[in-house]
């Protein structure tokens, strides 16, 4: 997607979300950039949950889980910094700062899929994906507030 073309879909989005009053709520452009951060996350959930199932077979949880949530951080990483937050400077500061918070985020998804797996004995799927949802929570607000703003 060019950019102009983003700029068109981000203004359409940002009308969209005063008109269904979000404005009460939050700025139209933050609400935005909390859908681009979801549906890329979405698409690093995807991703995360795919390379888990691949490797669990193959290697202990916490291994193939580890993998499965580098592989996705980094892709959204790359996502993020050039969709969501426009980000193109301090490429590796900001990189540092994504992995630093998404270390935080690990740390949680790491604890969800361990009790889900562990204690809960939920299927698979439904513990890596619990996982992700608590993990990505924590990495948006500590992407808008610390590793991907200016």
């Amino acid at each position: 997607m060019t950019d102009s073309s983003l700029a068109r879909v981000e203004a359409g989005l940002e009308t969209a979300a005063e008109r269904v009053g979000v404005g009460r709520f939050c700025r139209p452009a933050r609400a935005v950039r909390l859908f681009e951060f979801g549906a890329v996350g979405s698409s690093g959930a995807i991703l995360n949950v795919l390379l888990l199932l691949a490797l669990l077979g193959d290697a202990p949880y916490v291994v193939s889980a580890f993998v499965a949530f580098f592989g996705a951080a980094t892709w959204t990483f790359a996502l993020n910094s050039r969709y969501t937050f426009a980000a193109t400077d301090r490429l590796r500061r900001r990189f540092v700062r994504y992995l630093g918070v998404c270390t935080f985020g690990y740390v949680v998804y790491t604890a969800v899929l361990t009790v889900g797996l562990q204690w809960l004995a939920v299927p698979q799927w439904l513990a890596s994906l619990s996982a992700v949802t608590g993990g990505g929570l924590c990495n948006y607000v500590g992407c808008e507030w610390y590793a991907l703003t200016s």
